[in-house]
């Protein structure tokens, strides 16, 4: 253990030093993304999100604090805390209108409650807390809690919300906590996707089976920390999640309905070794004997390890390459590059972490990465051992794997197989501890755990979709967060937008621009149907009626 006493030093010394690699420390890999920095966060930032009604990022950190984010004058204003929402700590936020929801857990010595709550606007600004839903007290596994409620989440329908309940356990193994549950591994309540109706209010789950089984609020089970999700296009849910400490691949998966993700019988597409009643971790080569698991004997054999149902567990995604595809041999321990090998990883290299999933789902950057997805890596990489003086607390890193970029993903489905897989590429690195990523327009923001908010800005759609009426294009429409127009200008004359009233009374006149593509933050106005359009001094180019639904 003596080689990993030096990362929490590193740390600090990172942190004194951030004034100095604030500008230069991420860099873009591709010409045409741009890379700015907003501002150093509150440390121990945990989730991000836009508001749609402000049209300001928020974000939450662990302790339960929710800032605002006032990126012209680079700058954030603490909004709400604890003695508001009550969540101890926060692990999932989201917006749904003027509502904000909020989920996570309040910890005890021995027991942990699941939260999730909203936030309803008011007119001063201020917001009315009000319960969505609450646990029973479960079993945690530590003083400090588990993995707990996080990455909450709304279809694109806007009839449901999702969110994670992550296990109390690393890989199944028995945690007493101290002695506390002689024993105990999982719970009712942990290792599940939950879905609720979005009006919902004072709901309570108990820690029973039966009772959640017949409850209908069960939407998948058997993944571990499942800390973010996104849609694609077709309608589809993603999750990502990690995979403890043996060196097992990380995984993206296809969540659905009524499926179960292995755990903790399987774990990043590989059997769990626990399973095995005569198990010997001394001789697996995919576990690091200097990792804080093996040296407090988690690694054991485990006769008593609960046996599988007998049902198809659904495997994590297959990465076929590029980027984040490094995976160990199970019987040799060899390194080998999916890309390369030919045989597919499920789904990223060990010990990433991968956080901050996003999916182009309407479309809005240009070029190459229109429709793709995009992921993180909480985790710096490693040597061939998984070991970085660049980690925070002394955890096993990637190995090989540089980590610390952003990956791009190319989500398509195999008809054959009837299940996504991807392809990867990297585009942004120099990050270090990102928890998340939020969309905004052709933008995308990323905010590290005790470090910056990035902004990494990409082409616009270069190509109008089909539908364009009189010349002029509005998307997405319907129109939430921001206004995306196209509209040839060969001569670079000036306009300027005007929105009007089905009547024809002015509504909302933007500032003259000359761009042909334009993004323009969305007027606060009343949802529903009005003429968007593009004028000079003297005469209207075009029009186009579109919706609004903020």
């Amino acid at each position: 253990m003596k080689k990993y006493a030096l990362p929490l030093l590193l740390f600090f010394l990172l942190t004194l030093c951030k004034q100095a690699v604030f500008a230069q420390r991420v860099q873009a890999l591709q010409p045409d993304i741009e890379v700015d920095s907003i501002l150093w966060t509150k440390p121990w930032a945990s989730k991000l999100s836009f508001d749609p009604i402000s049209k300001h990022l928020f974000y939450t950190t662990a302790d339960g604090n929710i800032y605002e984010v006032f990126e012209d004058l680079q700058t954030d204003s603490l909004r709400f805390n604890i003695l508001n929402h009550g969540i101890q700590k926060v692990q999932g936020l989201c917006f749904q209108d003027s509502t904000l929801f909020l989920c996570g857990n309040i910890w005890y010595t021995t027991t942990g409650i699941g939260l999730v709550m909203k936030g309803v606007l008011q007119p001063n600004g201020s917001r009315i807390w009000k319960t969505v839903l609450t646990t029973e007290a479960y079993p945690t596994s530590s003083s400090t809690g588990d993995h707990g409620f996080s990455a909450i989440n709304i279809d694109p329908d806007g009839q449901y919300l999702y969110f994670s309940s992550g296990t109390r356990t690393s890989f199944g193994e028995v945690e007493t906590n101290n002695g506390q549950y002689p024993g105990l591994r999982e719970q009712a309540l942990t290792s599940k996707i939950f879905r609720i109706p979005i009006s919902a209010e004072y709901i309570y789950l108990y820690n029973d089976s039966l009772f959640l089984a017949s409850s209908g609020y069960v939407f998948a089970e058997g993944t571990r920390n499942a800390y973010d999700m996104a849609w694609n296009q077709e309608k589809h849910l993603f999750s990502i999640d990690n995979a403890g400490d043996r060196d097992d691949p990380e995984e993206l998966n296809w969540l659905q309905a009524g499926q179960h993700y292995g755990f903790p019988w399987r774990i990043g597409g590989n059997t769990n070794p626990l399973t095995n009643p005569s198990y010997d971790a001394s001789q697996d080569p995919l576990v690091n004997q200097a990792s804080g698991a093996y040296l407090s004997g988690h690694f054991a054999a485990d006769p008593n390890f609960p046996i599988a149902p007998a049902i198809t567990f659904t495997e994590p995604l297959r990465n076929l390459g590029s980027a984040a595809d490094y995976y160990k041999e199970e019987g040799t321990g060899q390194i080998k590059k999916a890309s390369e090998s030919g045989v597919p990883v499920r789904t990223f290299t060990a010990h990433r972490s991968p956080l901050g999933l996003v999916i182009d789902a309407k479309k809005q950057f240009g070029k190459a990465y229109s429709g793709k997805g995009f992921i993180l890596s909480f985790m710096p990489g490693g040597d061939s051992t998984g070991y970085t003086p660049l980690s925070p607390w002394g955890s096993p890193c990637p190995f090989v794997d540089p980590s610390r970029e952003l990956v791009m993903m190319d989500l398509f489905f195999d008809s054959t197989l009837q299940d996504y897989a991807i392809k990867t590429s990297n585009v942004v690195t120099g990050f270090y501890l990102p928890v998340d990523a939020e969309q905004v327009g052709n933008q995308l923001y990323i905010i590290e755990n005790n470090g910056a908010l990035w902004k990494l800005s990409f082409p616009l759609p270069d190509q109008i979709p089909a539908g364009a009426e009189s010349g002029i294009f509005a998307y997405p429409n319907p129109i939430e967060g921001q206004i995306q127009i196209y509209y040839p200008n060969p001569s670079l004359e000036s306009r300027y937008l005007e929105l009007n009233d089905l009547d024809g009374k002015l509504i909302w006149r933007s500032n003259s621009f000359q761009n042909e593509f334009l993004t323009l933050p969305a007027p606060f106005i009343t949802n529903g149907a009005y003429y968007l359009e593009i004028k000079t001094a003297n005469k209207c180019l075009a029009k186009q009626k579109v919706l609004f639904v903020q």
